[in-house]
């Protein structure tokens, strides 16, 4: 097997480790009366380590290599999981989750690692694979929770049982970085480490490059929005709809095909036809009414028009935004925009875990698709003014390779 092939075989796996357990924390914490709070803070815990981490796992790759990296952070996935598994204390599980998030900047020294190996004209279609990984993990991951949990076991180990299986799946990928994936650091990688860290002197930078503040402002409320769906989904339909976890973890697998059919075949269609702006638009709009269709849901023919509502605004939205991005961004700056914009992503995810889970608790089990309706039409109404203003740019002479990549870079869910 290529080194290629092995390291997205390593993303693949831990990305079904990932959303195996995602969907099952909030009803997981609930299982031990945690509040609100308690269950908004293990959800923040992971971006915000994965937020401090991730520059400072890029840097020591560049420095000591991105294999003893990926063999670290692979290690302290698995022992997180297993901690949660067995952990009945909020402070204890709090540390596994921070631990987990410290650990989940692999993804960028994945990213590094297929830069080294792969010439530039030939990263599109590398990057297109690690799309593909992430398409698959979030849809197969959801899918095989759902069977999980449905085991005819006691009910607390229904719960228990989905972070042994994704630690298993964590120590499967160490042991692929362990046996079969050889180091690939070169000297290039410092530059694409140092392009990668969150500082308020990049962020000002970035944000002052035209095109480029509006988009990065507009990617990160398109975010902030569905990370309310993503930390508070399966609590939502246990406590309004009355579904089991396996119901839930079926409507999650559910919206990830949606997502995964127009990101991975239709959007390369939609975009020559159309043109990004356009799709920007289409998506929020399309989000805006799949939350709406959340917030009033009170039947499962409803919720699954909504799901793929919102799945079909995620699909068109966020490789649009992520396409047009690469193309306003001139070459030489792709490595810090991009940065800068996947630390705002990520900073959005953690206050809105937080947010959605206070509001689910303390308002309604519908108030944070309600918020998550309001953020995604301020988004829309961004994506409006901007497209007056100029927003639309030529294709002529774009670097379709790089639209390409990033498009598939940057998954939708």
């Amino acid at each position: 097997m290529s080194p290629l092939l092995v390291i997205v075989a390593i993303v693949l796996v831990d990305l079904l480790g990932f959303t195996i357990v995602m969907p099952l924390l909030g009803p997981f914490a609930k299982s031990y009366q945690f509040s609100p709070d308690q269950i908004g803070m293990l959800m923040a815990a992971f971006p915000l380590c994965q937020l401090i981490a991730g520059p400072i796992l890029g840097k020591l790759s560049d420095r000591y290599g991105r294999r003893p990296v990926l063999i670290f952070s692979q290690m302290g996935t698995a022992i997180s999981f297993v901690i949660m598994a067995f952990s009945q204390n909020f402070t204890i599980m709090l540390l596994a989750r921070m631990l987990d998030g410290a650990s989940g900047g692999n993804i960028l020294v994945a990213q590094a690692y297929i830069a080294d190996i792969t010439r530039p004209e030939h990263r599109a279609r590398s990057y297109g694979l690690i799309g593909a990984a992430f398409g698959v993990g979030f849809v197969l991951g959801p899918l095989l929770g759902g069977l999980i949990v449905s085991l005819p076991i006691a009910h607390e180990w229904q719960l228990r049982l989905p972070f042994l299986v994704a630690a298993a799946f964590s120590t499967f990928a160490w042991i692929l970085v362990v046996l079969r994936l050889p180091e690939s650091h070169n000297v290039d990688g410092a530059k694409q480490g140092e392009a990668r860290v969150f500082s308020l002197h990049g962020l000002a930078d970035t944000l002052h490059l035209p095109g480029v503040g509006r988009l990065v402002l507009i990617g990160s409320l398109n975010v902030l929005a569905f990370a309310a769906l993503e930390g508070t989904f399966a609590l939502y339909l246990r406590e309004r709809l009355g579904w089991t976890e396996r119901g839930a973890m079926f409507a999650f697998a559910f919206l990830g095909l949606v997502t995964a059919f127009v990101q991975g075949g239709l959007i390369r269609r939609l975009v020559p036809r159309f043109g990004e702006p356009k799709l920007i638009i289409a998506g929020l709009f399309f989000s805006v009414l799949g939350f709406v269709g959340l917030g009033a849901a009170t039947t499962g023919a409803l919720l699954f028009v909504a799901i793929i509502a919102v799945g079909l605004g995620q699909g068109c939205a966020s490789p649009s935004i992520s396409g047009l991005l690469s193309r306003v961004t001139p070459g030489s700056e792709q490595g810090a925009v991009f940065g800068v914009y996947v630390s705002a992503q990520t900073l959005a995810r953690l206050v809105n875990y937080y947010v959605s889970n206070r509001l689910l608790g303390q308002v309604a089990p519908a108030a944070p698709f309600w918020e998550a309706a309001v953020v995604a039409a301020i988004a829309l109404g961004a994506a409006i003014v901007a497209t007056r203003a100029g927003f639309a740019i030529a294709h002529e002479g774009v670097d379709e390779g790089i639209a390409e990549t990033v498009a598939n870079e940057v998954p939708a869910v």
